[in-house]
């Protein structure tokens, strides 16, 4: 049959190495050569289906000698070439005609049918993908397989995608993460089970999704799962956790664990995400009395990151590091750790962490001097951040700019210009979606603005001695 066919004309052409010489290839570098000098004979030959399964041989090469990232790029170049191919009607033509003939020759490379052949790359990349933890890519790579499993002689190729989207399901079933082994470990002859990396990405999705103790539970099985080599995918379950413990208001836990996943990361050399663990630990140790040491993790892991992570984590570090500085009322190593971060950021030309470095040196400039220029200042620079918060679509970050300037000029005693400002606040507060509406800054921002607003619409005399008037939302007003 016209099925058999194709499954023997694939069979034969992933066999046949294109090789004279006959010794086995053990070691990785020659199987990859091998597979190689496979493709550069079928692309001499100028066959479309030769080359389709040649390539199709490396990247499944590559894929299982766990080269995922090499792999995928040799399965994309893959389908972008059949996308090109399938274009060739009078291939297909001849093709249909070959494989209804009962008298042509054995099926060759010729009669390989290209859309199984792109079937079966797009399933194989989402493996890999999988394998990194890309599970977004993975599924979306198995949508656009699925047409190509379908209709007669095809079913192998849907068991499989059905096999994949049953590994991807099973990472994120709170079930299978507290069960005992893997499916298709070695007492079973199942599917193989989610690996670390694709449980991690499982776990990071539940934790967007609001399932904290499930997103807990996946996590400290992909720990429990990763060896001695997995240091980098543990790093990232930790990372998981800790954020999930802190969700499930286990504070102390959630430190311990972050603390783990931060060591994980410097240990893989991976200063970028060691930043931004630092970050996100920092303030909840902040936030349970520990400001000292705060400041010097962020202190140490900038020294530690020089020249190892990118300009912008280093700006987010000294714009953290300013605001944890500033709460612990060292005033002018808060303004100089803020001013390095505008610099840097102005010079990187990113215009929200700009605008975010602004922030935090307006706030400093309204909070802790009394200076007239530093009060004017303070003003240009939020009125700087609202334009480039307003401009990238982050109206919630805009309108507290506003909300802070209004505060701002309510303690100079200039009435009007606060109440104007105020008013603009509220508006902006009012128009946001419900997820935007509180934002942490203050326990409930439209009270805040009409509290101000009725105060101003009558005598005000005496507005400058209410404390309860004109307070900032201080750094928890950043949103960075």
């Amino acid at each position: 049959m016209a099925s058999d066919r194709v499954a023997a004309a694939i069979g034969a052409d992933l066999g046949h190495s294109g090789q004279v010489d006959e010794e086995p290839y053990d070691a990785e570098v020659n199987q990859v050569a091998a597979a190689q000098a496979q493709l550069e004979l079928a692309r001499r030959s100028g066959e479309i289906g030769s080359i389709a399964l040649a390539q199709l041989n490396l990247g499944a090469t590559l894929a299982a000698l766990g080269d995922h990232d090499s792999a995928i790029a040799q399965f994309e170049s893959l389908v972008r070439y059949l996308e090109l191919a399938s274009g060739d009607d009078e291939r297909e033509l001849q093709r249909r005609l070959r494989m209804l003939s009962p008298s042509a020759p054995p099926p060759g490379a010729q009669d390989v049918d290209l859309g199984t052949v792109r079937a079966v790359a797009q399933i194989t990349m989402a493996e890999s993908l999988l394998a990194l933890g890309r599970r977004d890519e993975a599924r979306a790579e198995l949508d656009r397989a699925a047409p190509g499993t379908r209709g007669f002689g095809r079913g192998p190729l849907r068991k499989r995608l059905a096999a994949v989207r049953q590994r991807m399901d099973s990472a994120t079933d709170p079930a299978a993460a507290s069960a005992g082994p893997l499916a298709g470990g070695p007492h079973n002859d199942g599917p193989p089970g989610p690996g670390p990396a694709e449980q991690v990405a499982a776990a990071d999705e539940l934790l967007a999704s609001g399932r904290l103790s499930d997103s807990a539970r996946v996590a400290l099985r992909a720990i429990g799962q990763c060896g001695d080599d997995d240091v980098h995918v543990r790093a990232q379950a930790r990372q998981v956790l800790g954020m999930a413990l802190d969700g499930l208001g286990q504070a102390q836990d959630s430190q311990a664990v972050l603390r783990d996943s931060y060591s994980d990361y410097v240990a893989a050399d991976d200063y970028t995400a060691a930043a931004n663990v630092a970050i996100a630990l920092a303030w909840r140790m902040s936030d349970d009395g520990d400001r000292a040491g705060a400041i010097a993790l962020l202190e140490s892991t900038l020294t530690a990151a020089e020249g190892r992570s990118g300009r912008a984590e280093r700006v987010q570090l000294l714009i953290d590091l300013g605001s944890l500085l500033d709460r612990e009322g060292r005033v002018s190593e808060a303004r100089t750790s803020m001013e390095g971060a505008l610099a840097t950021a102005v010079d990187l030309g990113d215009a929200l962490l700009t605008a975010d470095a602004r922030h935090g040196l307006a706030i400093i400039l309204a909070n802790r001097t009394t200076n007239a220029d530093d009060a004017v200042e303070a003003l240009s620079l939020l009125d700087e951040c609202r334009r480039d918060y307003d401009a990238h679509g982050h109206l919630d970050r805009a309108t507290g700019c506003d909300h802070e300037a209004a505060a701002l000029l309510g303690r100079l005693g200039s009435w009007d210009p606060a109440a104007a400002r105020y008013r603009r606040a509220l508006a902006g507060y009012q128009s946001l979606p419900p997820e935007l509406r509180d934002t942490g800054s203050w326990p409930d921002e439209v009270a805040d603005c009409e509290l101000n607003l009725a105060a101003l619409a009558q005598d005000r005399a005496d507005l400058g001695a209410d404390e309860h008037l004109f307070r900032s939302g201080g750094h928890a007003m950043s949103h960075s």
